[in-house]
Protein backbone atom coordinates (compact mmCIF):
# COMPACT_ATOMS: atom_id res chain seq x y z
CA UNK A 1 0.00 0.00 0.00
CA UNK A 2 1.32 3.46 -0.87
CA UNK A 3 2.67 5.40 2.13
CA UNK A 4 0.43 8.37 1.27
CA UNK A 5 -2.67 6.14 1.36
CA UNK A 6 -1.57 4.48 4.60
CA UNK A 7 -1.07 7.83 6.34
CA UNK A 8 -4.42 9.01 5.07
CA UNK A 9 -6.50 6.07 6.27
CA UNK A 10 -4.91 6.43 9.71
CA UNK A 11 -6.34 9.96 9.86
CA UNK A 12 -9.93 8.97 9.07
CA UNK A 13 -12.48 9.63 11.80
CA UNK A 14 -15.21 7.06 12.55
CA UNK A 15 -17.85 9.00 10.58
CA UNK A 16 -15.52 9.30 7.57
CA UNK A 17 -14.90 5.55 7.64
CA UNK A 18 -18.66 4.96 7.79
CA UNK A 19 -19.54 6.98 4.69
CA UNK A 20 -16.60 6.00 2.43
CA UNK A 21 -18.31 2.85 1.03
CA UNK A 22 -21.30 4.93 -0.06
CA UNK A 23 -19.62 7.93 -1.71
CA UNK A 24 -20.64 6.72 -5.17
CA UNK A 25 -24.27 7.45 -4.23
CA UNK A 26 -23.41 11.19 -4.34
CA UNK A 27 -26.54 12.11 -2.38
CA UNK A 28 -26.36 13.18 1.27
CA UNK A 29 -29.81 11.78 2.11
CA UNK A 30 -29.05 8.36 0.62
CA UNK A 31 -25.61 8.26 2.24
CA UNK A 32 -27.22 9.19 5.55
CA UNK A 33 -29.66 6.29 5.25
CA UNK A 34 -27.03 3.71 4.26
CA UNK A 35 -24.42 4.79 6.81
CA UNK A 36 -27.05 5.15 9.56
CA UNK A 37 -25.91 8.69 10.36
CA UNK A 38 -27.95 11.86 10.54
CA UNK A 39 -27.52 14.27 7.64
CA UNK A 40 -25.56 16.78 9.74
CA UNK A 41 -22.96 14.11 10.57
CA UNK A 42 -22.75 13.15 6.88
CA UNK A 43 -22.13 16.77 5.86
CA UNK A 44 -19.45 17.08 8.52
CA UNK A 45 -17.77 13.87 7.32
CA UNK A 46 -17.87 15.10 3.71
CA UNK A 47 -16.15 18.30 4.81
CA UNK A 48 -13.44 16.25 6.55
CA UNK A 49 -12.93 14.20 3.35
CA UNK A 50 -12.76 17.40 1.32
CA UNK A 51 -10.05 18.75 3.65
CA UNK A 52 -8.07 15.57 2.93
CA UNK A 53 -8.47 16.05 -0.87
CA UNK A 54 -10.49 12.83 -1.20
CA UNK A 55 -13.52 14.62 -2.64
CA UNK A 56 -14.22 18.09 -4.00
CA UNK A 57 -17.25 19.81 -2.50
CA UNK A 58 -19.41 22.46 -4.12
CA UNK A 59 -21.78 24.34 -1.88
CA UNK A 60 -24.49 26.72 -2.89
CA UNK A 61 -27.10 28.44 -0.79
CA UNK A 62 -30.72 28.68 -1.87
CA UNK A 63 -33.39 30.73 -0.17
CA UNK A 64 -36.54 28.93 0.92
CA UNK A 65 -39.78 30.36 2.29
CA UNK A 66 -41.30 28.26 5.04
CA UNK A 67 -43.84 28.41 7.85
CA UNK A 68 -42.90 29.67 11.30
CA UNK A 69 -44.58 28.66 14.57
CA UNK A 70 -47.74 30.76 14.13
CA UNK A 71 -47.89 29.92 10.43
CA UNK A 72 -48.15 26.20 11.25
CA UNK A 73 -50.99 26.93 13.70
CA UNK A 74 -52.81 29.23 11.25
CA UNK A 75 -52.51 26.70 8.42
CA UNK A 76 -54.12 24.06 10.62
CA UNK A 77 -56.75 26.19 12.39
CA UNK A 78 -57.25 29.14 10.03
CA UNK A 79 -55.85 32.66 9.86
CA UNK A 80 -56.99 35.05 12.64
CA UNK A 81 -58.90 37.17 10.09
CA UNK A 82 -60.80 34.09 8.88
CA UNK A 83 -61.69 33.02 12.43
CA UNK A 84 -62.84 36.56 13.18
CA UNK A 85 -64.87 36.72 9.97
CA UNK A 86 -66.63 33.41 10.77
CA UNK A 87 -67.53 34.76 14.20
CA UNK A 88 -68.88 38.02 12.71
CA UNK A 89 -70.98 36.10 10.15
CA UNK A 90 -72.54 34.13 13.00
CA UNK A 91 -72.91 37.21 15.21
CA UNK A 92 -73.55 40.12 12.83
CA UNK A 93 -73.87 43.61 14.33
CA UNK A 94 -72.00 42.55 17.46
CA UNK A 95 -70.43 45.24 19.64
CA UNK A 96 -66.67 45.65 19.19
CA UNK A 97 -65.87 45.03 22.89
CA UNK A 98 -68.06 41.92 23.00
CA UNK A 99 -66.46 40.67 19.79
CA UNK A 100 -62.99 41.20 21.24
CA UNK A 101 -63.79 39.23 24.39
CA UNK A 102 -65.59 36.32 22.71
CA UNK A 103 -63.85 35.73 19.37
CA UNK A 104 -61.02 33.60 20.84
CA UNK A 105 -58.15 35.74 19.53
CA UNK A 106 -55.51 37.44 21.62
CA UNK A 107 -55.33 41.24 21.54
CA UNK A 108 -52.63 41.42 18.91
CA UNK A 109 -54.33 38.91 16.59
CA UNK A 110 -57.66 40.68 17.06
CA UNK A 111 -56.28 44.11 16.18
CA UNK A 112 -54.47 42.84 13.08
CA UNK A 113 -57.42 40.72 11.91
CA UNK A 114 -59.91 43.56 12.40
CA UNK A 115 -57.69 45.90 10.38
CA UNK A 116 -57.39 43.37 7.54
CA UNK A 117 -61.16 42.79 7.35
CA UNK A 118 -61.76 46.56 7.25
CA UNK A 119 -59.07 47.05 4.60
CA UNK A 120 -60.65 44.34 2.44
CA UNK A 121 -64.07 46.02 2.84
CA UNK A 122 -65.53 42.85 4.37
CA UNK A 123 -66.79 44.70 7.45
CA UNK A 124 -67.54 48.21 8.64
CA UNK A 125 -67.87 49.73 12.10
CA UNK A 126 -71.02 51.73 12.76
CA UNK A 127 -71.97 53.10 16.19
CA UNK A 128 -69.55 50.72 17.89
CA UNK A 129 -70.98 47.64 16.12
CA UNK A 130 -69.34 45.41 13.53
CA UNK A 131 -71.38 45.17 10.30
CA UNK A 132 -70.71 42.53 7.64
CA UNK A 133 -70.52 44.34 4.29
CA UNK A 134 -69.82 41.39 1.99
CA UNK A 135 -72.03 38.50 0.96
CA UNK A 136 -71.24 35.44 3.04
CA UNK A 137 -70.21 33.33 0.06
CA UNK A 138 -67.60 35.70 -1.33
CA UNK A 139 -66.40 36.61 2.16
CA UNK A 140 -65.43 32.99 2.84
CA UNK A 141 -63.30 32.58 -0.30
CA UNK A 142 -59.71 31.74 0.53
CA UNK A 143 -57.43 34.77 0.57
CA UNK A 144 -54.19 34.94 -1.40
CA UNK A 145 -52.28 34.68 1.89
CA UNK A 146 -54.07 31.45 2.84
CA UNK A 147 -53.41 29.88 -0.57
CA UNK A 148 -49.77 30.91 -0.29
CA UNK A 149 -49.36 29.30 3.16
CA UNK A 150 -50.78 26.03 1.80
CA UNK A 151 -48.09 25.99 -0.92
CA UNK A 152 -45.13 26.29 1.47
CA UNK A 153 -42.26 25.47 1.62
CA UNK A 154 -41.16 27.07 -1.68
CA UNK A 155 -37.89 28.16 -3.27
CA UNK A 156 -37.67 31.94 -3.12
CA UNK A 157 -36.27 32.13 -6.66
CA UNK A 158 -39.47 30.56 -8.02
CA UNK A 159 -41.83 33.11 -6.45
CA UNK A 160 -43.67 35.60 -8.63
CA UNK A 161 -43.98 39.27 -7.69
CA UNK A 162 -47.44 38.79 -6.16
CA UNK A 163 -46.10 36.07 -3.84
CA UNK A 164 -43.12 38.26 -2.86
CA UNK A 165 -45.57 41.04 -1.94
CA UNK A 166 -47.51 38.55 0.21
CA UNK A 167 -44.28 37.64 2.05
CA UNK A 168 -43.58 41.31 2.76
CA UNK A 169 -47.04 41.66 4.28
CA UNK A 170 -46.78 38.45 6.32
CA UNK A 171 -43.29 39.31 7.62
CA UNK A 172 -44.77 42.32 9.44
CA UNK A 173 -46.85 39.85 11.47
CA UNK A 174 -45.36 37.68 14.17
CA UNK A 175 -43.82 34.29 13.30
CA UNK A 176 -46.00 33.36 10.30
CA UNK A 177 -43.38 32.91 7.56
CA UNK A 178 -39.64 33.33 7.26
CA UNK A 179 -37.06 33.27 4.49
CA UNK A 180 -34.24 30.87 5.31
CA UNK A 181 -31.06 29.92 3.55
CA UNK A 182 -30.41 26.23 3.00
CA UNK A 183 -26.98 24.89 2.06
CA UNK A 184 -27.03 22.39 -0.80
CA UNK A 185 -23.95 20.17 -1.06
CA UNK A 186 -22.74 18.37 -4.16
CA UNK A 187 -19.37 16.63 -4.50
CA UNK A 188 -17.20 14.64 -6.86
CA UNK A 189 -14.66 11.95 -6.01
CA UNK A 190 -11.22 13.06 -7.16
CA UNK A 191 -8.04 11.06 -7.91
CA UNK A 192 -6.99 10.36 -4.33
CA UNK A 193 -10.57 9.43 -3.48
CA UNK A 194 -10.70 6.90 -6.32
CA UNK A 195 -7.72 5.12 -4.78
CA UNK A 196 -9.27 5.15 -1.28
CA UNK A 197 -12.62 3.62 -2.31
CA UNK A 198 -11.07 0.59 -4.01
CA UNK A 199 -12.53 -2.59 -2.43
CA UNK A 200 -9.20 -3.77 -0.99
CA UNK A 201 -8.56 -0.37 0.65
CA UNK A 202 -12.11 -0.21 2.04
CA UNK A 203 -11.58 -3.69 3.49
CA UNK A 204 -8.37 -2.50 5.17
CA UNK A 205 -10.16 0.56 6.55
CA UNK A 206 -13.02 -1.51 7.98
CA UNK A 207 -10.54 -3.67 9.91
CA UNK A 208 -8.78 -0.71 11.52
CA UNK A 209 -8.87 -0.56 15.31
CA UNK A 210 -7.68 2.98 16.08
CA UNK A 211 -7.85 4.62 19.48
CA UNK A 212 -9.51 8.04 19.26
CA UNK A 213 -8.20 9.65 22.46
CA UNK A 214 -5.61 9.20 25.17
CA UNK A 215 -7.29 9.01 28.59
CA UNK A 216 -5.81 9.56 32.08
CA UNK A 217 -6.57 5.91 32.88
CA UNK A 218 -4.54 4.70 29.88
CA UNK A 219 -1.58 6.83 30.98
CA UNK A 220 -1.84 5.53 34.55
CA UNK A 221 -2.05 1.86 33.60
CA UNK A 222 0.20 2.02 30.55
CA UNK A 223 -2.66 0.69 28.44
CA UNK A 224 -1.63 2.92 25.57
CA UNK A 225 1.53 0.94 24.90
CA UNK A 226 1.47 -0.96 21.64
CA UNK A 227 -1.82 0.66 20.59
CA UNK A 228 -2.44 2.52 17.36
CA UNK A 229 -3.86 6.02 17.64
CA UNK A 230 -5.73 7.89 14.97
CA UNK A 231 -3.76 10.75 13.45
CA UNK A 232 -5.68 14.01 13.93
CA UNK A 233 -6.29 16.60 11.25
CA UNK A 234 -5.80 19.84 13.16
CA UNK A 235 -7.12 21.92 10.23
CA UNK A 236 -10.61 20.41 10.27
CA UNK A 237 -13.55 22.67 11.02
CA UNK A 238 -15.16 22.19 14.42
CA UNK A 239 -18.65 23.04 15.72
CA UNK A 240 -19.20 26.65 16.71
CA UNK A 241 -19.18 27.43 20.41
CA UNK A 242 -21.52 30.21 21.47
CA UNK A 243 -19.92 32.06 24.35
CA UNK A 244 -21.96 34.15 26.76
CA UNK A 245 -22.37 37.80 25.76
CA UNK A 246 -24.55 40.82 26.41
CA UNK A 247 -27.98 41.11 24.78
CA UNK A 248 -27.44 42.90 21.46
CA UNK A 249 -29.99 45.69 21.99
CA UNK A 250 -28.76 46.51 25.49
CA UNK A 251 -25.21 46.56 24.11
CA UNK A 252 -26.44 49.07 21.53
CA UNK A 253 -27.98 51.26 24.26
CA UNK A 254 -24.71 51.14 26.20
CA UNK A 255 -22.82 52.29 23.10
CA UNK A 256 -25.27 55.17 22.56
CA UNK A 257 -24.88 56.23 26.20
CA UNK A 258 -21.09 56.06 25.89
CA UNK A 259 -21.09 58.17 22.70
CA UNK A 260 -23.33 60.85 24.20
CA UNK A 261 -21.19 61.10 27.33
CA UNK A 262 -18.09 61.35 25.10
CA UNK A 263 -19.80 64.26 23.31
CA UNK A 264 -20.08 66.11 26.62
CA UNK A 265 -23.67 65.24 27.58
CA UNK A 266 -24.73 64.61 31.18
CA UNK A 267 -27.36 61.93 31.82
CA UNK A 268 -30.79 62.87 33.20
CA UNK A 269 -32.86 60.43 35.28
CA UNK A 270 -36.53 60.31 36.26
CA UNK A 271 -39.49 58.22 37.43
CA UNK A 272 -41.67 55.93 35.34
CA UNK A 273 -44.80 57.34 37.02
CA UNK A 274 -45.12 61.08 36.41
CA UNK A 275 -47.63 63.86 36.91
CA UNK A 276 -49.50 65.44 34.02
CA UNK A 277 -48.04 68.73 35.25
CA UNK A 278 -44.49 67.88 34.20
CA UNK A 279 -45.46 65.83 31.17
CA UNK A 280 -47.97 68.31 29.69
CA UNK A 281 -48.57 71.56 31.59
CA UNK A 282 -44.92 72.48 32.09
CA UNK A 283 -44.45 71.86 28.36
CA UNK A 284 -47.17 74.38 27.42
CA UNK A 285 -49.63 71.67 26.38
CA UNK A 286 -53.17 72.84 27.26
CA UNK A 287 -55.44 70.71 29.41
CA UNK A 288 -57.95 70.37 26.56
CA UNK A 289 -55.31 68.97 24.14
CA UNK A 290 -56.34 65.66 22.50
CA UNK A 291 -53.02 64.00 23.44
CA UNK A 292 -54.16 64.12 27.09
CA UNK A 293 -57.13 61.81 26.46
CA UNK A 294 -57.16 58.43 28.21
CA UNK A 295 -56.71 56.64 24.87
CA UNK A 296 -53.24 58.17 24.47
CA UNK A 297 -51.88 57.50 27.96
CA UNK A 298 -51.80 54.87 30.69
CA UNK A 299 -53.47 56.53 33.67
CA UNK A 300 -52.71 55.63 37.28
CA UNK A 301 -55.99 54.92 39.10
CA UNK A 302 -54.86 55.63 42.66
CA UNK A 303 -54.45 59.19 43.86
CA UNK A 304 -50.76 59.80 44.43
CA UNK A 305 -48.62 62.61 45.76
CA UNK A 306 -45.10 61.80 44.68
CA UNK A 307 -43.46 65.21 44.61
CA UNK A 308 -43.71 68.82 45.70
CA UNK A 309 -43.54 71.41 42.93
CA UNK A 310 -42.30 74.92 43.64
CA UNK A 311 -45.13 77.44 43.95
CA UNK A 312 -43.18 79.76 41.64
CA UNK A 313 -43.27 77.20 38.83
CA UNK A 314 -46.95 76.34 39.38
CA UNK A 315 -47.86 80.04 39.31
CA UNK A 316 -45.82 80.69 36.15
CA UNK A 317 -47.34 77.72 34.33
CA UNK A 318 -50.88 78.64 35.40
CA UNK A 319 -50.47 82.25 34.25
CA UNK A 320 -48.98 81.41 30.87
CA UNK A 321 -51.69 78.81 30.13
CA UNK A 322 -54.53 81.16 31.05
CA UNK A 323 -52.98 84.06 29.15
CA UNK A 324 -51.97 82.26 25.95
CA UNK A 325 -54.53 79.44 25.74
CA UNK A 326 -57.41 81.45 27.22
CA UNK A 327 -58.96 78.87 29.59
CA UNK A 328 -59.24 78.23 33.34
CA UNK A 329 -56.24 76.12 34.30
CA UNK A 330 -56.79 73.36 36.92
CA UNK A 331 -54.12 72.24 39.39
CA UNK A 332 -56.18 69.09 40.17
CA UNK A 333 -56.05 68.06 36.52
CA UNK A 334 -52.31 68.76 36.42
CA UNK A 335 -51.70 66.48 39.42
CA UNK A 336 -53.15 63.34 37.81
CA UNK A 337 -50.50 60.63 37.45
CA UNK A 338 -49.69 58.61 34.33
CA UNK A 339 -47.03 56.19 33.09
CA UNK A 340 -44.36 58.30 31.41
CA UNK A 341 -45.40 58.68 27.73
CA UNK A 342 -42.35 60.71 26.64
CA UNK A 343 -38.84 61.46 27.82
CA UNK A 344 -39.30 65.23 27.41
CA UNK A 345 -40.49 65.44 31.02
CA UNK A 346 -36.86 65.05 32.16
CA UNK A 347 -35.81 67.95 29.95
CA UNK A 348 -38.52 70.10 31.55
CA UNK A 349 -37.34 69.19 35.05
CA UNK A 350 -33.72 69.87 34.11
CA UNK A 351 -34.59 73.34 32.80
CA UNK A 352 -36.47 74.04 36.05
CA UNK A 353 -33.36 73.06 38.06
CA UNK A 354 -31.30 75.97 36.63
CA UNK A 355 -28.99 73.96 34.32
CA UNK A 356 -25.48 74.90 33.24
CA UNK A 357 -25.23 77.44 30.42
CA UNK A 358 -23.74 76.16 28.21
CA UNK A 359 -24.87 72.63 29.09
CA UNK A 360 -25.72 69.35 27.37
CA UNK A 361 -28.11 66.76 28.83
CA UNK A 362 -29.59 63.44 27.66
CA UNK A 363 -31.64 60.50 28.87
CA UNK A 364 -32.55 57.06 27.54
CA UNK A 365 -36.09 56.86 28.85
CA UNK A 366 -38.54 53.95 29.00
CA UNK A 367 -41.89 55.27 27.76
CA UNK A 368 -45.43 53.89 27.56
CA UNK A 369 -48.29 54.66 25.15
CA UNK A 370 -51.31 52.58 24.08
CA UNK A 371 -50.68 51.30 20.55
CA UNK A 372 -51.37 48.38 18.23
CA UNK A 373 -48.26 46.20 18.40
CA UNK A 374 -46.79 45.26 15.03
CA UNK A 375 -43.42 45.16 13.24
CA UNK A 376 -42.89 48.91 13.73
CA UNK A 377 -44.83 49.75 16.90
CA UNK A 378 -44.69 48.82 20.59
CA UNK A 379 -46.72 50.11 23.52
CA UNK A 380 -43.57 50.11 25.68
CA UNK A 381 -40.51 51.65 24.06
CA UNK A 382 -37.29 53.58 24.61
CA UNK A 383 -36.71 57.21 23.70
CA UNK A 384 -33.42 59.08 23.62
CA UNK A 385 -34.12 62.59 24.85
CA UNK A 386 -31.73 65.49 24.85
CA UNK A 387 -31.31 69.23 25.25
CA UNK A 388 -28.50 71.69 24.64
CA UNK A 389 -28.62 74.93 26.61
CA UNK A 390 -26.52 77.77 25.19
CA UNK A 391 -26.82 81.31 23.92
CA UNK A 392 -26.71 82.03 20.17
CA UNK A 393 -27.69 78.50 19.10
CA UNK A 394 -29.72 78.29 15.88
CA UNK A 395 -32.06 75.89 14.11
CA UNK A 396 -29.18 74.97 11.78
CA UNK A 397 -27.21 73.73 14.80
CA UNK A 398 -30.16 71.45 15.67
CA UNK A 399 -30.30 69.96 12.14
CA UNK A 400 -26.55 69.23 12.28
CA UNK A 401 -27.00 67.42 15.61
CA UNK A 402 -29.86 65.31 14.22
CA UNK A 403 -27.80 64.35 11.15
CA UNK A 404 -25.00 63.27 13.48
CA UNK A 405 -27.43 61.07 15.43
CA UNK A 406 -28.78 59.48 12.24
CA UNK A 407 -25.26 58.63 11.08
CA UNK A 408 -23.54 57.78 14.36
CA UNK A 409 -26.39 55.96 16.10
CA UNK A 410 -28.55 54.57 13.26
CA UNK A 411 -25.60 53.90 10.95
CA UNK A 412 -27.06 55.90 8.04
CA UNK A 413 -24.33 56.36 5.43
CA UNK A 414 -25.77 58.94 3.03
CA UNK A 415 -27.48 62.29 3.56
CA UNK A 416 -30.08 61.27 0.96
CA UNK A 417 -31.35 58.65 3.45
CA UNK A 418 -32.01 61.36 6.07
CA UNK A 419 -35.10 63.55 5.75
CA UNK A 420 -36.50 66.48 7.73
CA UNK A 421 -40.15 67.52 7.66
CA UNK A 422 -41.80 70.43 9.41
CA UNK A 423 -43.92 69.38 12.39
CA UNK A 424 -45.84 70.80 15.33
CA UNK A 425 -45.33 70.38 19.07
CA UNK A 426 -46.87 72.72 21.67
CA UNK A 427 -43.52 73.15 23.43
CA UNK A 428 -41.12 73.82 20.50
CA UNK A 429 -41.06 76.41 17.73
CA UNK A 430 -39.87 75.80 15.08
CA UNK A 431 -40.41 72.02 15.17
CA UNK A 432 -39.05 69.31 12.91
CA UNK A 433 -39.58 65.58 12.29
CA UNK A 434 -36.57 63.34 11.61
CA UNK A 435 -37.06 60.43 9.18
CA UNK A 436 -34.57 57.81 8.01
CA UNK A 437 -34.83 55.32 5.18
CA UNK A 438 -35.10 51.68 6.32
CA UNK A 439 -34.25 48.98 3.72
CA UNK A 440 -37.51 47.09 4.38
CA UNK A 441 -40.04 49.71 5.51
CA UNK A 442 -38.82 52.72 3.50
CA UNK A 443 -39.09 56.09 5.25
CA UNK A 444 -39.81 55.75 8.97
CA UNK A 445 -40.26 58.49 11.54
CA UNK A 446 -37.55 58.47 14.20
CA UNK A 447 -38.77 61.35 16.35
CA UNK A 448 -39.22 65.06 16.73
CA UNK A 449 -37.08 68.05 17.62
CA UNK A 450 -37.19 71.81 17.90
CA UNK A 451 -36.26 74.87 19.94
CA UNK A 452 -38.10 75.14 23.27
CA UNK A 453 -40.61 77.99 23.26
CA UNK A 454 -39.95 80.90 25.59
CA UNK A 455 -43.33 80.14 27.26
CA UNK A 456 -41.76 76.86 28.46
CA UNK A 457 -38.29 78.14 29.37
CA UNK A 458 -39.42 81.34 31.12
CA UNK A 459 -42.09 79.50 33.16
CA UNK A 460 -39.57 76.96 34.44
CA UNK A 461 -36.32 78.93 34.60
CA UNK A 462 -37.57 82.47 35.15
CA UNK A 463 -35.68 83.77 32.12
CA UNK A 464 -35.41 82.92 28.45
CA UNK A 465 -32.36 81.11 27.05
CA UNK A 466 -31.99 79.09 23.86
CA UNK A 467 -32.65 75.37 24.38
CA UNK A 468 -32.38 72.89 21.49
CA UNK A 469 -34.44 69.76 22.20
CA UNK A 470 -35.15 66.38 20.63
CA UNK A 471 -36.88 63.12 21.46
CA UNK A 472 -36.02 60.20 19.19
CA UNK A 473 -37.32 56.62 19.09
CA UNK A 474 -34.10 54.78 19.79
CA UNK A 475 -35.78 51.41 19.16
CA UNK A 476 -36.23 52.42 15.51
CA UNK A 477 -32.70 53.78 15.33
CA UNK A 478 -31.58 50.34 16.53
CA UNK A 479 -33.64 48.63 13.82
CA UNK A 480 -31.64 50.50 11.16
CA UNK A 481 -28.27 50.03 12.86
CA UNK A 482 -28.71 46.33 13.71
CA UNK A 483 -30.59 45.38 10.51
CA UNK A 484 -33.71 44.36 12.44
CA UNK A 485 -36.87 43.83 10.39
CA UNK A 486 -39.32 43.55 13.30
CA UNK A 487 -39.10 45.90 16.30
CA UNK A 488 -40.27 43.07 18.61
CA UNK A 489 -37.02 41.21 17.88
CA UNK A 490 -35.15 43.82 19.94
CA UNK A 491 -36.58 42.06 23.01
CA UNK A 492 -36.63 38.51 21.62
CA UNK A 493 -35.88 35.32 23.53
CA UNK A 494 -35.10 33.49 20.26
CA UNK A 495 -31.67 31.91 20.86
CA UNK A 496 -30.80 31.90 17.15
CA UNK A 497 -31.25 35.68 16.91
CA UNK A 498 -29.50 36.27 20.24
CA UNK A 499 -26.49 34.22 19.11
CA UNK A 500 -26.17 35.80 15.67
CA UNK A 501 -26.69 39.47 16.56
Amino acid sequence: MEEEILDLINQLSPIERKILPYLELKDTEKISEKAELDETAVKRALQFLSNKKIIKIEQKKDKFVDLEKNGVVYLKNGMPERKLLHFIIENNEIGINELKSKCGLNEQEFNVALGILKRRSLISIENGKIILTSKNGSALNKSLEEKFLEALPMEYSKLNQEQKNIIKELETRKEIVSIKEKSLITFEIIDLGRKIIKPEILKEISSLNLIESLTPAMIKTGGWKGKKFRIYDVESKVPEIYAGKGQFYYNFLKEVRKKLIAMGFEEMEGNLIVSEFWNFDALFQPQFHVAREWTDNYNVKNKLKLEKIENRIISNVKNIHEKKWNYKWSLNKAMNYILRPQGTIMSAKTIASNPKNPGRYFSIARCFRPDVIDAKHLSEFNQVEGIIVADKLTFTNLLDILRTFAKEIAGIKNDKDIRFQSDYYPFTEPSIELDIKHPLFGWIEIGGAGIFRKEVVESLLGKNVTVLAWGLGIDRLAMAKLDIKDIRHLFTDDLKILREK
